[in-house]
Parts: structure tokens; C-alpha cells; sequence
């Protein structure tokens, strides 16, 4: 309980006051001296609290804004003397801003709220106690809080929200986003996307309070106040230095070595990564010495680098063994970033076979001799998806003259021709192919058909796998690391990167991993199809066949040829294997349904546990031993500030079933506090409606899918390598809801 009435004062056995208790933060007990109701939803009250200090003052007041969702400015201060009070600040709210010219665009609403706060003194000179008469003071109640809560204006719509301080909690994610090479863009986009994996449903409302999803205008004044503008862009040999601090920082941490950069003899750079959750993979996954599934991604950053996906097949999905990061990708680049990659390998790899069986690739000359020297027993399949996208594509180039209505069937037949589940059906089908009235049409698709069926026997569809099904073995993991973890973003540099892999990326499969363990699929792990929009209109989506859509443009009465089978779109966007607005039409207007393996025995989710964890049962029960000391130890020597907070933990743990309690586990110190005040009244929210489909759209950033050059890297906004003895050496400003005026203040 967190208000109750004062037996000292008239409001003694008046313990009901709904309008004051919704908008009180929990982990304090308030003592109501007095409380009156103005007018509908305004109140006025006397709340005593046990406070001692300035700085507890200053929490409650950031605590306070946070559970009220009300945002309070300073109008008056007092010195820091006197005989009876300590410390006391007179505050209005941020709707009364007292403007100067009238004719000027502001939120003022001249409102009458404020609220008076003043600490009590409890010793005077040798520290001698206070002699006061009052009952409050010798109880401890020290802070008075005088609160007229008589606002003028809305309290939970979009608009107020969006006029809140960024909260201090907002600030140290900023912060360290900023240490880690992020950009004032890159580190806003990391946190809305990390909240939209905590919010799901909720995200529209989430984005709209800027305590916890600030603008950009803020993080770009933060960061230039943090680390000031450099007049010149990092050369290559800081950038470097820069990487091996940090890779070094992150085997710190880690207590072992994860990460390795190295450079080439022909001056090539080759990062490896195989972090923990990697390791176990290795150790703890028997499909791990099965199959394994290489892909790599190129344009992931300014610099141009690659990345190299190593994964394997589990019922959890496509789960990475390692991941490569290359300046190029020649054969001599990447075998020497696989020959650093295997020195992280842990004893044991590939469950103790020390090299996979079989690993599937696309068709990439390069990376498949180099996966040959590296691993020379190991059998190399081409992927599935890789077949089918390279066929897609060369059967929409205009330059091999395939008419735009034979372009479907001539792909429909070569996707018989790879399903095909023998080899007697697979030469069956091959001549049917070559006899196809359609086929006989064009002479170089004939000759192109030949070429790629001179190497059906490595194909991996044609793979006896013990029952495993190849299909979608690298399409699916690497949709999942670009499009819901990587975001298609180009604004990465190096550095970013290295901390997409080693934090963003980890993550993405711990999330996955409990989820399964748990019995569930989160909502990241579910694709969020695009917003079409205006764009598309539904009623125009011509189905051609099973899988093939055409999709006409409203806007410019264009028609996209859409693919569900392999996922492709003649557009831009979808040509690449990107989720479209086109593609997402398809799914909306015709309900296709996705698929997710789910675990079905108790020993495999035990397996996932493990490995998304990495812990034992004993390990854990020593750190539930030593949380336990730590309790105890804060309760004995601050009881004044830790009793009622840890007596708020021990009712709600009591209260909780075992499904509530693992719940609430995984989400410890995870989530925002954002009251339910501000995130339930949908009608208050005076938005367009078009407000919240946008902010569920794909935020900022430079898509990996435009064509032409890479934007050039602007020295004000990236000065990633700085050292960190020099971002040390900055002033850093602590910040708080009220103090906050220099970054974003009334306007």
C-alpha cells in the first residue's frame, strides 16, 4: 500500500482517495494530511513522505512524473538556508510557460496546477535534532508535498506525451549506445526497435511518450554535448584501433576469447565472432555436426564490409555456429577469416565431430572453394532458395528476352524440376522441361537450363538428410537477420556493426530460444508484414496461380509480379528478397499463413534452455543465494529506504502462479515504466489516422536495397573513434526530468 491517511490531521479514517492514489509511484508510503476536491479529475492535497535527503527528493519528484505521467517545471528556488527548511522548489506544470509574444505558436495553456515541495530539517547546529512541536517531523515525515492538481488541459493524449522529459533511464541507453560507435540516428532506431519487441501491440502508444522513445532533435544534442564535433572523419588506422579495443573489452567481459580482428598479408581485414551462445550451439546441439548453412550479406555497412552467416538447422529454427565480417570476399579473404574463426571454435565443435557433414551454400565460386579448404571432408549442396531467386531474377532481366507472359511457367517448371524428390522423377521432369512447347521458345534459356542441371547432384534438395528438410536451410535465417534484427539498414559503420553481432544479434536467439523453451513464439519472432498503405489497392490483386500474384500500383498503375514460393517481387525492394508493400498486400489480402517449428519434448526445451542461458542448475542456485544475501545486507543497513520496496516485491511474488512468475522473470528490468494511464485511453488520442500506421513502419536509416552509390559518411554526425579516454574526459551531465530544460526545455 503505498498512501494512507495521517492520524494526526482531519483526514484520519479517510484512507479513500481514487483520484490521488492512481497518479502515486509505488515503493513509497505517502501520508495524506489533508485532500479536497475541486472540480471533476482536480483535487488538491497535503501529502507528508519519510524523506531525508535532496537527492531522495529528487527521485520521488522523477518518480512521481513517471507514474502521473505529468511533467513539472521549476518556478521558484530557495537558498539552501534557514533554520527550518532544508531544501524546497516551487513547481508549475510545463503547459504554464509564460510566454513573452503573444503571436508566437506555443503550448501554453496558462494552467493553475503547481505543486510546492519542502524538506523539513531533522538536526540543526551539533547536530543536534530538531525541537519541533510537530507530530509529522518526529515521525520522520520529513517532505511535505503541496499538490494542486488542477490541470486546464488533457492528461493522456498523444499531444501531452509527446512533451514529456526523456527520462534519465531513456538517457543511459543513449549513452551507451553513443560509447559502443552508435550515431544519434542508429542509437534512436536501436531503441525504438527494442521497443517494439517489448511493447508488440503497444508500440504506437509506447512511441508517442518521449520520456522513453525520445526525438531525434534530442539525441543529436545529447550526443554533440557528450562528444563534441570533430572537423575530420577517422582514418583507417583509428578505426582499427578502435575495433581491437573494443573486441578486446568484449572478451573481457565475456572471460574468454569470442572475438578476434586480424589483417591479411593483402592488407584485407577479417573480424570472426563466436560468442558464448555460439559455443553452445557447438557443444550442446547434435544438428550442429549435420548440416550447416553459409550465407553472407554485403552493403551491412558505409564501408562496405560482408557478413557471413554460419548456422545450423534445430527445431528452434536456424540457429549460427559463427559469424564472419570481411573487407572482401575472395577466396583468400574469407578463408582466412574461416582459419580465425576456427581458433574460437570451442573443444568439442561441431558436437565433437570437429567439422559439419554437409554445409549448403548459394552458388558463390569463391566462398564454396574456400569452405573446401577449410573443411575438405565435409560435402558442399547448393541452397534451395538460391536456385530458385538466381533463376527468378535471370527470367526478369530484359536483357535474356523472356516475354513477360512466359516468364511464370518457364519458373513454375524449373521449380518442378527442383522438388523433384529422386533422381529417376528428377530426369523425368528435366525432359518434360526441355519438350515444354514454351521452353522451346527461347534457345538461351534452353542453354541456361543446361548449365545449371550439370550440377543437380549438388543440389540440396536432392539430399537424403536423416529426415531433416533442407528447404529455406539459409533463406530463413538470413531474412531474420536482416529484415527483424539488422533492420536493411546502411547507416552502420565497422564499429556498429561488431555491436549488432555481439549484442543485437545474441539477443535476437536468446529471445527465441526461451521463447521455444517456454512453450511460446514471441511477437519478434512473428514477421510484421508492411503497411501498404494507400498504395496497393486490395480489389486489383490478380492471382495468376498457387504462388504467383500480379499487383498493380494505385499511385502509378504499375504491375509487380509476386512470387510467395520464394518470396520475390519485381520491384526494387522485393527483387533482392526483401519483405515489400507488395508482397505484403499478397499476405494481407490473401491470408497466407506462416509457419514456425514448435518443441514438442521436454528434453529438447531443457537443451534450448541451456543453451540460451548457459548456466547450470547449480550455478543458478548460487546466484539465488547470493541475491538473497545482497537483500538482505540493503535491508539491514538502509531499512529506511529498501523495507517498503522489498515488502511491494515479497506481496507481488506471493500473488503470482508459476506462470506469472516465469513470466515476470524474463521481463525483470526489461521494461519501460510506462503506466497503464497513458497507454490504455485510445480515445483521448488526438492523432491523424494515418499517426499510428506510421510509427509502426520501418523507422529512419538508408535502405541496404537503394541503388547507386553509399552515402558519404558526414564528419559531424559519425566521429566513431574517438578513444574513450577522450569521450572519458568529457563533463557528463546527469540528467532528470526537471533539470532538463538545456536538451529540451519549454518552448
Amino acid at each position: 500500500m503505498n498512501m494512507t491517511s495521517c492520524p494526526h490531521c482531519q483526514q484520519a479514517g479517510k484512507a479513500e482517495h481514487p483520484l490521488l492514489e492512481k497518479i502515486l509511484p509505488e515503493g513509497y508510503v505517502h501520508l495524506v494530511c489533508s485532500y479536497e476536491e475541486t472540480a471533476q479529475a482536480q483535487f488538491r492535497a497535503l501529502i507528508k513522505l519519510r524523506i531525508t535527503s535532496e537527492d531522495e527528493v529528487r527521485s520521488w519528484l522523477e518518480d512521481f512524473q513517471i507514474s502521473s505521467g505529468h511533467t513539472w517545471r521549476k518556478s521558484k528556488t530557495y537558498p539552501n538556508t534557514g533554520r527550518y527548511n532544508a531544501y524546497r522548489v516551487d513547481l508549475r506544470c510545463q503547459y504554464n510557460t509564460f510566454p513573452k509574444t503573444e503571436g508566437k505558436k506555443t503550448k501554453n495553456t496558462s494552467c493553475s496546477a503547481t505543486m510546492y515541495l519542502v524538506l523539513k530539517r531533522h538536526t540543526h547546529s551539533q547536530d543536534r535534532k530538531s525541537r519541533s512541536a510537530d507530530p509529522h517531523i518526529k515521525d520522520g515525515y520529513l517532505l511535505n508535498v503541496n499538490l494542486r492538481h488542477e490541470h486546464n488541459h488533457q492528461l493522456s493524449c498523444a499531444d501531452v506525451m509527446q512533451k514529456r522529459d526523456v527520462s534519465a533511464e531513456t538517457v543511459a541507453k543513449l549513452k551507451a549506445l553513443f560509447e559502443r560507435g552508435h550515431s544519434p540516428s542508429s542509437a534512436l532506431d536501436m531503441i525504438m526497435y527494442d521497443l517494439q519487441e517489448q511493447e508488440g501491440e503497444n508500440y504506437a502508444y509506447a512511441a508517442a511518450d518521449r520520456s522513453i522513445c525520445p526525438d531525434i532533435q534530442f539525441c543529436y544534442r545529447l550526443y554533440y554535448k557528450l562528444f563534441p564535433a570533430t572537423s575530420s572523419s577517422p582514418s583507417k588506422e583509428e578505426m582499427l584501433v578502435d575495433l581491437k579495443d573494443r573486441l578486446h573489452q568484449y572478451n573481457v567481459v565475456q572471460g574468454d576469447t569470442n572475438a578476434k580482428i586480424e589483417k591479411t598479408p593483402d592488407g584485407q581485414l577479417v573480424i570472426a565472432v563466436c560468442s558464448p551462445l555460439m559455443k553452445r550451439v557447438h557443444t550442446k546441439l547434435r544438428e550442429s555436426g549435420e548440416i550447416m548453412s553459409v550465407d553472407s550479406s554485403g552493403n551491412c555497412d558505409r564501408q562496405d564490409h560482408r557478413i557471413f552467416l554460419l548456422l545450423t538447422h534445430s527445431a528452434a529454427g536456424e540457429l549460427p555456429l559463427g559469424v564472419l565480417m570481411t573487407t572482401s570476399s575472395n577466396q583468400s579473404t574469407v578463408t582466412s577469416g574461416l582459419q580465425l574463426l576456427q581458433t574460437l571454435l570451442p573443444g568439442g565443435s561441431f558436437f565433437g565431430r570437429e567439422r559439419p557433414d554437409v554445409v549448403v551454400t548459394d552458388d558463390c565460386g569463391a566462398l564454396r572453394h574456400s569452405l573446401q579448404a577449410v573443411f575438405p571432408e565435409a560435402r558442399l549442396l547448393l541452397s534451395q532458395s538460391h536456385l530458385l531467386r538466381a533463376m527468378w531474377k535471370w527470367l526478369w532481366s530484359a536483357h535474356n528476352g523472356v516475354a513477360k507472359q512466359d516468364r511464370p511457367p518457364l519458373l513454375n517448371s524449373f521449380k518442378s524440376l527442383v522438388y523433384a524428390d529422386s533422381a529417376p522423377s528428377r530426369t523425368l521432369q528435366y525432359k518434360r522441361c526441355l519438350a515444354d512447347p514454351v521452353t522451346v521458345k527461347y534457345p538461351r534459356f534452353l542453354h541456361h537450363l543446361a548449365e545449371v542441371y550439370g550440377r543437380h547432384e549438388d543440389w540440396a534438395v536432392c539430399l537424403p538428410t536423416g529426415g531433416h528438410n533442407t528447404n529455406r536451410l539459409v533463406d530463413s535465417p538470413v531474412k531474420v537477420v536482416k529484415e527483424e534484427a539488422l533492420h536493411r539498414l546502411r547507416s552502420y559503420n565497422t564499429t556498429q556493426l561488431v555491436d549488432f553481432v555481439t549484442t543485437r544479434l545474441e539477443g535476437h536467439y536468446v529471445r527465441r530460444l526461451t521463447d521455444l523453451a517456454d512453450q511460446g513464439m514471441s511477437e519478434f519472432s512473428r514477421a510484421k508484414p508492411f503497411l501498404h498503405g494507400n498504395d496497393v489497392d486490395p480489389e486489383k490483386i490478380a492471382q495468376v496461380d498457387q504462388d504467383h500474384y500480379v499487383v498493380q500500383s494505385a499511385k502509378t498503375e504499375m504491375e509487380y509480379d509476386v512470387n510467395t514460393a520464394i518470396g520475390c517481387c519485381t520491384c526494387a525492394a522485393g527483387v533482392t528478397g526483401a519483405l515489400c508493400k507488395h508482397q505484403s498486400a499478397v499476405m494481407n489480402t490473401f491470408s497466407h499463413p506462416e509457419s514456425f517449428p514448435h518443441v514438442t519434448t521436454p528434453e529438447m526445451r531443457k537443451i534450448y534452455q541451456e543453451i540460451a542461458a548457459g548456466s547450470s542448475g547449480e550455478h543458478l542456485e548460487e546466484m539465488i543465494q547470493k541475491l538473497c544475501r545482497s537483500l538482505t545486507d540493503k535491508l539491514k543497513n538502509d531499512p529506511q529506504t529498501f523495507s517498503a520496496p522489498i515488502r511491494s516485491f515479497l506481496g507481488t511474488y506471493g500473488r503470482l502462479n508459476d506462470s506469472s512468475l516465469r513470466s515476470a522473470l524474463f521481463r525483470f528490468g526489461k521494461v519501460p515504466q510506462v503506466t497503464p494511464i497513458n497507454l490504455q485511453p485510445l480515445k483521448l488520442m488526438g492523432v491523424q489516422p494515418t499517426a499510428i500506421a506510421s510509427r509502426k513502419a520501418a523507422v529512419r536509416g538508408r535502405r541496404a536495397v537503394i541503388l547507386g552509390r553509399p552515402a558519404k559518411c558526414s564528419p559531424r554526425e559519425h566521429p566513431y573513434s574517438k578513444k574513450q579516454q577522450s569521450r572519458k574526459s568529457e563533463p557528463h551531465s546527469t540528467s532528470t526530468c526537471v533539470e532538463n530544460t538545456s536538451l529540451g526545455g519549454d518552448q
